[in-house]
């Protein structure tokens, strides 16, 4: 979790600067954006590859291979003078963050027990909600002090610790991997997990929560509280700050809620809470409206992140986490890098709004909640079923 927190701090850290470096280049407003997106790119593109390698070769050799590219990629991005080279290297931190993140949730998922799935995995949210706010901080006061290739030069070096740190202390976890496999690294793997309806449900469900993320919590809701409102920047970053930290203040009660109750329930419920907090904020009249639907969003994300992960985690076909992790991240950066586009397209030729684009956004979420109700509940069903019935003393 510490070096979770660390990579998410590494990351985070350039987020002030990204912008500023890449005007630096003498470039277009656009060709900014894409220092920005080509990131995630870089992430989705070794989501699946990932989960499918450390089934085959280990969670420890990935867990030191991602940091390493990342730090490979922060140094050549801290030195080049050109702004193609630039592009090409943050794709690399991409690649770099995507392995080492996917890997580190298969990880949480070996270390964790089927009574304790959703406490582990809020913990890994914590971690990376704690390194995620703490970056941006750190790295504008690096920025300010010693220059705007600074913050790369900090990332490569938080990189290099953490992949010396998981190649020297680190043990590999797959052999402890609850019912893991030695077979099936490939695309068999992958039709397992989505032939399994639930966790294709849950795909979309993902989809959906990284969507809102990106698309309407970053970029459409401050957008709307600016023009509806007024607010100024410093009114809209503590709005976004609130919502992260309703989303950490819930994360003890999540993990224990889902290992109470179920991820079922859990995952419905907070999934509708978000499509709800969605549509307050559009059709809010009163400032107070926004900062509640706000709160609310942080407050559903809260229950809803770490019982996602441990649902996929406890359905896993075979216990092949690998595969079944990096789907699921897979699914959730595809929302993350898509989710801006789609709604800023909704706002421009459909001439929706910003209430009209959060509307959109809380229907595909709404949507998302309603089909994994039907399906989820229907497995939960049968489940329970199949157990009474093995536990049943036979006849002679």
């Amino acid at each position: 979790m510490a070096t979770v927190a660390g990579h998410m701090l590494m990351m985070g850290s350039l987020a002030p600067i990204l912008s500023l470096y890449g005007k630096s280049f003498g470039v277009s407003d656009w060709a900014i954006g894409v220092v920005v997106t080509i990131f995630g790119v870089g992430r989705l593109a070794v989501d699946i590859p990932a989960g499918l390698l450390a089934e085959k070769l280990g969670r420890k050799t990935l867990l030191w291979i991602g940091p390493a590219i990342a730090c490979v990629a922060s140094v050549g991005a801290a030195l080049t003078d050109d702004y193609a080279v630039l592009v090409v290297f943050r794709f690399f931190q991409g690649v770099g963050s995507g392995i080492y993140m996917t890997v580190a949730t298969i990880v949480s998922a070996d270390l964790a027990t089927p009574t304790t799935r959703g406490r582990v995995m809020a913990l890994y949210q914590a971690a990376l909600l704690t390194g995620a706010g703490l970056g941006p901080a750190v790295g504008g006061f690096v920025a300010e002090h010693f220059g705007l290739r600074a913050p790369f030069w900090m990332a490569a070096a938080i990189g290099l610790f953490a992949a010396i740190y998981a190649r020297f202390a680190f043990s590999e976890t797959r052999s402890s991997a609850h019912g893991g496999h030695k077979d099936g690294h490939g695309l068999s793997a992958l039709f397992l997990v989505v032939a399994v309806a639930p966790l294709a449900v849950l795909m979309f469900v993902q989809f959906g929560a990284f969507f809102t993320r990106s698309a309407s919590q970053w970029t459409i809701t401050p957008l709307l509280g600016h023009t509806r409102f007024g607010f100024e920047a410093g009114a809209l970053g503590l709005a976004l700050t609130l919502a992260a930290l309703s989303n950490l203040a819930v994360l003890p009660w999540a993990g224990s809620a889902s290992d109470r109750f179920g991820c079922v329930p859990v995952i419905s419920v907070s999934t509708l809470l978000v499509g709800g907090s969605l549509f307050l904020i559009a059709v809010s009249w009163a400032p107070w409206m926004f900062w509640a639907g706000m709160v609310l969003m942080g407050i559903a994300t809260g229950f809803s992140g770490p019982a996602i992960a441990a649902y996929a985690a406890e359905h896993a076909p075979g216990g092949r986490y690998g595969p079944t992790m990096g789907i699921l991240r897979f699914a959730g950066d595809l929302g993350f890098v898509v989710g801006p586009v789609l709604l800023g397209l909704s706002v421009d030729f459909l001439g929706v709004g910003y209430a009209g684009a959060l509307v959109i956004n809380g229907a595909l979420v709404v949507l998302s909640a309603l089909l994994f109700v039907v399906v989820g509940w229907s497995a939960q069903d049968a489940r329970a079923r199949s157990k009474s019935q093995s536990s049943q003393p036979k006849g002679d």
